[in-house]
């Protein structure tokens, strides 16, 4: 069995600053006025003419990102815009710069913020931030009881059937896009028919649990070794979008339109079966309580996605590799929710500890999961 230490290079630079913080940084929620501050010096380098920042306020919501919104006078026009900055500590560690250059290109074809200016570092904002524009919407329905980080956000029969053909159009539309020349600085690009965006992916995670988590875990083990042997080539390289569910879009209501897809921090080149399958886990889903159905990520049954997909994009989906992907999905849940949030939280790494610890019990959820898995088809190769 091959197994790879080799993630891109990009992914590697987050990770080796994630591990300098340690130990050297206590994250402290700047007061607004300091983040004012600093925001008016960044536009000052990026803006000839002058200008004017209100109504700056923190947002709420978000489960690794702290989020401002405020508006920008420039030449008697106002805009509405959004700044994202990293704490210190993240359960996704991510380069700023990759998604700020897949929002770039999909946003000819797909509903998203537009990105305005992207900071890598903390020396101008006081943490790698990107600026984009203030998109209208809810996540989540009127009437809806609201959920930690979006988890379990239904919609109801009216908003299912205006939502789901969108949100299936919405990710075909993403898969088929010809990103050849996009300018994607920040990324590797995997060669079609090889494992690479498997390995690349596989090898960050891995390299997660191994910097974050407290001890060792039998599951998380086997699920690694299970991972590595099965890994299937990449047939169509795709744009993933990493985290594509229900609570991670907005939608206006009354027109029943989704206005902005969010939450690309886990975005890569690879495979579209990540996105398939990861829609499809049960932690996003719905049970219908009448009929009893399966409602993947609250909004459409899984053999009807499967076959609207198909029909839209015009590529297969191959029941195998949707297996593989919901192991892998788990496995970077299990080891962000298990290992990176709770090693954020003691550190004092992030302006959610008591999320990041408390989503800690989802993941023993996953790693129940995964064990169903890997542990049956040990025992069946034995």
């Amino acid at each position: 069995m091959n197994i790879s230490t080799v993630v891109e290079p990009s992914v590697d630079l987050a990770l080796k600053k994630k591990l300098e913080r340690r130990g050297t940084v206590i994250h402290e929620q700047p007061a607004t006025e300091a983040v004012a501050a600093r925001l008016e010096q960044f536009l000052s380098r990026r803006l000839d003419g002058p200008f004017r920042i209100e109504n700056l306020q923190r947002l709420a919501g978000g489960a690794s990102k702290e989020q401002y919104v405020f508006d920008l006078t420039e030449g008697g026009e106002s805009r509405r815009m959004v700044l994202r900055m990293d704490p210190p500590g993240s359960m996704v560690e991510t380069p700023r710069r990759r998604e700020f250059e897949v929002l770039q290109a999909v946003s000819q074809i797909l509903p998203v913020p537009a990105m305005h200016w992207v900071a890598e570092d903390e020396i101008e904002l006081g943490a790698p931030s990107l600026v984009c524009g203030y998109v209208t919407g809810a996540a989540s329905a009127r009437d809806a009881k609201k959920t930690a980080s979006g988890l379990g956000t239904v919609y109801g029969r009216v908003l299912r059937e205006q939502l789901a053909p969108q949100f299936v159009e919405h990710l075909a539309a993403l898969h088929t896009f010809d990103w050849s020349q996009a300018e994607f600085s920040a990324f590797e690009r995997p060669r079609p028919g090889t494992t690479d965006a498997v390995d690349w992916r596989l090898a960050s995670i891995d390299r997660a649990w191994a910097e974050d988590s407290f001890s060792a875990h039998p599951v998380i083990a086997l699920t690694r070794e299970w991972l590595w042997r099965h890994r299937p080539p990449v047939d169509h390289v795709s744009v993933v979008h990493g985290d594509y569910r229900n609570g991670n879009f907005l939608f206006d209501e009354d027109r029943g339109e989704i206005t902005a897809i969010l939450d690309w921090e886990l975005t890569y080149l690879g495979d579209r079966h990540h996105d398939l399958a990861y829609a499809m886990m049960d932690g996003w889903g719905e049970v219908d309580a009448e009929t009893g159905d399966f409602y993947c990520s609250a909004l459409i049954r899984r053999d009807e996605f499967i076959a609207e997909y198909e029909r839209r994009s015009g590529l297969t989906v191959d029941r195998d590799r949707l297996e593989y992907y919901t192991v892998l999905n788990m496995y970077w849940a299990a080891v962000a929710l298990v290992a990176t949030g709770p090693r954020n939280s003691a550190e004092r790494l992030t302006h959610l500890d008591a999320m990041q610890t408390f989503l800690a019990g989802l993941g023993a959820f996953y790693l129940d999961q995964l064990l169903a898995i890997v542990g049956e088809d040990q025992e069946t190769n034995r």
